[in-house]
């Protein structure tokens, strides 16, 4: 049976639009302070929500500022402000961006003319990936009063020009986008024909490139008074909206529906903390997943510049590089591999960077066919990484050093894992790194990282490594 317990922190004010982060273990929300709006945040410890803290004026830089949708690591926030000090504006109601570093919200910026217009631009919803932006606009050329539009991020960073969602706009209006962590379902609220009040929560999911038409969330989440801000907790029969039925603290409430009646997919959420591998000290450092198949990234993070931790989440089924990078550090890069039967669940990974100096190494993720030298295409990714660091670092020398398992002749894996580390070396030659400067070696398999001869741990000794010698 569904149940809708108020949050906690609910005021004789508007409290509405709330936002989650690092897998529900953070709560975004918009609250009224007199004629004021502000963001306040919360953490999930022992079960509850502790007391509200509200952001600082770097963010609520204006008497009128909310409706925020951040990443899943917490580290990247989309919101909306009315004139934002200090900032030109482009019309009513804009929407910025903040990102957190040491702790510290900061780096507001006004997302540009190609998603922001002369009207208001507001309840902004980001995918997952941080790669797609879902909002609400009242300007001209819609299909109603409010429309849903989209943009996609492009690879510096920037906005593309924002389109309707055609799908979704009626001559009605269409507000509080919401994308769950699937990528997939959208949940949105409007007062299109056919609604139980003023404002209905709706349902549709995204497939094959296109939404599905819209459903009616339907009674008892839906009532005769207006619903906004619909948000589902990755996996989690968990949602939260906003709602002005009667019976609350005051104008617009939050509310906890359980269990929630349109699920979302089950995705992968993967959790971990950056450390120097020498101090053991936490690290806020860039983390990067590709798609081994695609060689597309699937998420750009970074880790909590003071906890070290980071957050991301992942599409089973499919097999992942995850990179981690920070100034005077050799980067970290390891193979994912996340199968179907691992939806729902959370992997912990963490991640060790060791200090530029001398007999600092990692382990390159490249791929060969078996008993072959040629790279792989997965291999490049990771490759022009280590031709960025030597790059950027001229003045160190590395030697490239290959393994392989104990299965063969001890001549022919020398000989094998000798090639490969060449291969390498050819590859990062081309980019343009001095020949002078990379050593190679190749080791067969007189130096195992794992003791054992089983298909995991050979698969572990089976490495090229890159370490630097000066």
């Amino acid at each position: 049976m569904l149940s809708f317990p108020p949050f906690e922190y609910n005021s004789s004010g508007d409290d509405f639009a709330p936002a989650v982060s690092q897998n529900g273990r953070q709560m975004y929300f918009t609250e009224q302070d007199g004629s004021d709006y502000h963001i306040s945040q919360t953490d999930m410890k022992n079960g509850r929500w502790q007391s509200p803290d509200e952001l600082s004026s770097s963010v609520n830089g204006s008497p009128i500022v909310g409706t925020q949708s951040l990443t899943p690591d917490g580290q990247f926030m989309v919101f909306a402000a009315t004139k934002h000090k200090n900032i030109t504006g482009y019309g009513r109601t804009d929407l910025f961006s903040a990102r957190k570093v040491n702790g510290k919200w900061t780096d507001v910026q006004n997302l540009g003319s190609t998603i922001n217009s002369e009207a208001w631009d507001s309840q902004p919803s980001l995918t997952s990936d941080g790669s797609t932006l879902y909002f609400a606009s009242d300007r001209s050329g819609g299909s109603g009063g409010m429309d849903i539009y989209m943009s996609k991020r492009n690879k510096d960073g920037t906005w593309a020009k924002a389109t309707p969602v055609s799908q979704l706009n009626t001559s009605g209006d269409e507000a509080s986008p919401s994308i769950a962590a699937d990528n997939s379902t959208l949940y949105f609220a409007s007062n299109r024909a056919g609604t139980v009040g003023g404002f209905d929560i709706y349902t549709t999911r995204l497939k094959n490139g296109s939404f599905t038409k819209p459903e009616n969330i339907g009674e008892p989440i839906n009532s005769t008074a207006d619903e906004f801000y619909y948000i589902a907790l990755p996996n989690s029969t968990t949602a939260y909206f906003a709602s002005e039925r009667s019976g609350g603290k005051g104008g617009y409430d939050i509310y906890k529906a359980m269990p929630n009646p349109e699920m979302p997919n089950p995705v992968v959420t993967m959790r971990g903390i950056v450390h120097d591998a020498v101090s053991n000290k936490e690290l806020g450092a860039s983390v990067i997943i590709t798609d081994l198949k695609t060689r597309q990234k699937v998420a750009e993070l970074h880790s909590d510049d003071e906890t070290g931790e980071y957050f991301v989440t992942l599409t089973a089924g499919r097999s992942y590089s995850v990179t981690a990078t920070r100034p005077d550090y050799v980067f970290y890069s390891e193979r994912i591999d996340v199968p179907l039967e691992e939806r729902g669940r959370e992997v912990e990974k963490d991640i060790d960077l060791t200090p530029l100096s001398g007999e600092a190494a990692t382990r390159l993720l490249v791929f060969f066919d078996t008993d072959k030298s040629l790279l792989k295409d997965e291999s490049l990714a990771d490759l022009d990484r280590a031709a960025d660091l030597l790059s950027s670092n001229a003045a160190i020398k590395v030697r490239i050093e290959g393994h392989t398992d104990d299965v063969g002749d001890d001549g022919y894996n020398i000989k094998l894992s000798q090639s490969r580390a060449e291969a390498v070396k050819d590859y990062l030659v081309k980019q343009g790194i001095d020949a002078k400067r990379i050593a190679t070696q190749g080791f067969g398999e007189s130096r195992p990282k794992l003791k054992g001869t089983s298909d995991e741990i050979r698969a572990q000794n089976r490495r090229v490594e890159m370490k630097v010698i000066k």
